[in-house]
């Protein structure tokens, strides 16, 4: 296979294989391909399998009928180092296969389905009904880990070159390469070939002949780039920094404007910024078009998302399209970077905030990912609430946005004091990199439900609510170490999920909860006079190194009763998860 990324997608196979044992790993891998770049769910990407004995040379039939397409995949999963080179025959025969299911000829199609496994000759006739009958379009993909020539590559694709409504995708090691990247940095599945149709006549293209960027500039109306997110969807913006913002002051004028002043609107806005792979430009019927390659707007989502609702205005755009090469691991990170600098200068008209800028670091996007199985949905990117339930959808027990998981687990690892010094502090990099350095999911859901509980007992007492995150590093502090466990942190997480079964067993920790809050009260009174006056809570809990200061008073005889009552509590609680069974 020969790539970088070789280490992680094994580890993503073994992991769909362990969930469902029943799978071989040629197959996991199918089923890993079909969930990161096609369906995003492995629930309809495993029963989407369709390899075996008999199988013709098809290992996944998926349906996507929102899109209107079929998609037929066939997989090779090599593991060696230096993977072979894939046969002619093989490249060609699924191109063979997508012609017969497209042609009208059905004595070629009977005679594929000859000796055919009998769930795979079902779903070729479906497939053909889809497409034959209801205009369903057909993708092919061929997907390897080893190699495949370039001759064979275009012979099987032209297979099928007369068919408008099929494609033939040939996606070797090397492709792998690059998916499996934007699959880490969340941004897969990949938008399909797009076309771009350009407004007057006026297009400037240039080509930087050292870093090979191919940029251009034009406009468009309003409503194609509308019908291209409500034809793409969500994934168009995979890498912008936000989600959609919703009523904002900045979209509500935008509305306005192409409400009232449609004429105008070209003037008003600052326009729309697309990443791509590659961009060409055709002409068609004498029209000029862009036919771009895994496109990314990563400025312009606000923009695009309200044109999208007004298909009759009469509203033009100006867009710029830059095609960046990243066919190597250094031109990887020029274009990470090159994406990283176009936005923080680009989007200026809603301000952008350092917790912005991190949403798409490969940490944050491994969070997304990892607390899905888990049942948790993590917002990495700022959004309306109304925005994340379309995008999740409502089967999530628990929602969790970026910010907040910064501010609990900021509590526990960092002095408090930068918790209180507001959300962008814990974004910079200093900070960030010791919140979020790779750490398990669930030991994040530790912090998660520290916080919960620690919050329970601050409602309603402001005072409470200033110590919170003092109480929260103490906490941390105590019993830290032993939630480190895999055993007792899943088990801590599993009571306090269900508390409402698990209240007697909850109780010590509750007590030692409400025990140091009270410590926390009483350090503040010992401590609120200085030279200057009394100060206040707010203001008291504020202060650089003041959880060392805490500690050492909970330690000190001033606070033996609560103390006393801590430690005994803390230890029937972590004897409690230590014993703890399901």
């Amino acid at each position: 296979m020969g790539f970088h990324n070789l280490d992680d997608l094994k580890k993503e196979v073994l992991e769909i294989r362990d969930r469902n044992p029943q799978l071989s790993l040629d197959n996991a891998f199918v089923a890993w391909f079909l969930r990161a770049f096609i369906t995003d769910s492995e629930e309809s990407a495993v029963a989407s399998l369709k390899g075996g004995a008999r199988d013709k040379g098809i290992d996944a039939v998926y349906v996507d009928h929102d899109s209107r397409v079929v998609f037929i995949l066939q997989g090779k999963y090599h593991q060696k180092a230096n993977p072979p080179t894939e046969k002619r025959s093989d490249v060609i025969a699924l191109g063979d296969l997508g012609r017969v299911l497209l042609s009208d000829e059905a004595k070629a199609f009977n005679a594929l389905l000859q000796n055919a496994e009998t769930t795979v000759r079902d779903e070729l006739e479906r497939a053909r009904t889809l497409i034959q009958k209801r205009g369903y379009g057909l993708n092919l993909q061929f997907v390897t880990t080893g190699k495949v020539s370039k001759t064979h590559r275009e012979e099987a694709i032209q297979r099928i070159d007369n068919w408008e409504n099929a494609s033939y995708h040939v996606f070797s090691g090397n492709d792998l390469s690059r998916l499996m990247q934007d699959y880490i940095e969340g941004a897969a599945p990949p938008v399909p070939t797009i076309m771009l149709p350009v407004y007057g006549e006026q297009l400037f293209n240039c080509f930087d002949d050292h870093t090979k960027i191919s940029s251009w500039v034009f406009s468009m109306v309003g409503s194609d780039l509308g019908n291209l997110y409500n034809s793409v969807g969500l994934r168009l913006f995979a890498r912008n920094i936000r989600g959609f913002l919703g009523n904002t002051d900045i979209n509500r004028g935008m509305e306005s404007t192409i409400k009232k002043e449609p004429e105008y609107f070209w003037y008003f806005n600052n326009g729309v910024t697309i990443v791509c792979d590659e961009a060409k430009q055709i002409t068609e019927r004498g029209h000029k078009h862009l036919r771009v390659l895994n496109a990314q707007i990563i400025n312009g989502q606000q923009t695009t998302r309200i044109l999208s609702k007004h298909k009759s205005s009469r509203a033009t755009i100006l867009v710029k399209v830059i095609a960046v090469p990243r066919d190597s691991d250094s031109a990887h990170i020029h274009y990470n970077h090159l994406i990283s600098s176009i936005v923080s200068a680009t989007n200026w008209q809603n301000a952008i905030s350092q917790s912005d800028l991190k949403s798409n670091d490969v940490e944050q996007v491994r969070l997304e990912r990892e607390l899905k199985k888990l049942g948790y949905q993590y917002l990495r990117k700022k959004q309306t609430i109304a925005e994340a339930r379309r995008s999740f959808g409502n089967r999530y027990s628990y929602m969790i946005k970026k910010e907040d998981l910064a501010k609990y687990a900021g509590a526990c690892l960092v002095d408090p004091y930068e918790v209180r010094l507001g959300i962008n502090r814990l974004f910079e990099d200093d900070i960030y990199s010791i919140i979020f350095n790779g750490r398990s999911s669930s030991e994040y859901l530790t912090f998660y439900w520290l916080h919960r509980i620690a919050a329970w007992f601050s409602q309603g007492d402001i005072r409470r609510g200033y110590a919170k995150w003092l109480v929260l590093n103490f906490m941390w502090a105590q019993i830290g170490s032993s939630l480190r466990r895999p055993a007792l942190r899943d088990n801590f997480r599993y009571i306090a999920e269900r508390s409402n079964s698990y209240d007697k067993e909850l109780k010590p920790f509750y007590k030692t909860i409400d025990a140091t809050f009270r410590s926390a009260m009483a350090f503040y009174r010992q401590n609120k006079r200085t030279p200057e006056g009394i100060m206040d809570e707010s203001s008291f809990f504020k202060h650089k190194n003041i959880h060392e200061r805490f500690e050492k008073f909970v330690n000190s005889s001033k606070n033996r009763k609560e103390r006393s009552l801590i430690t005994m509590q803390l230890k029937t609680f972590l004897k409690y998860l230590e014993t703890f069974e399901r």
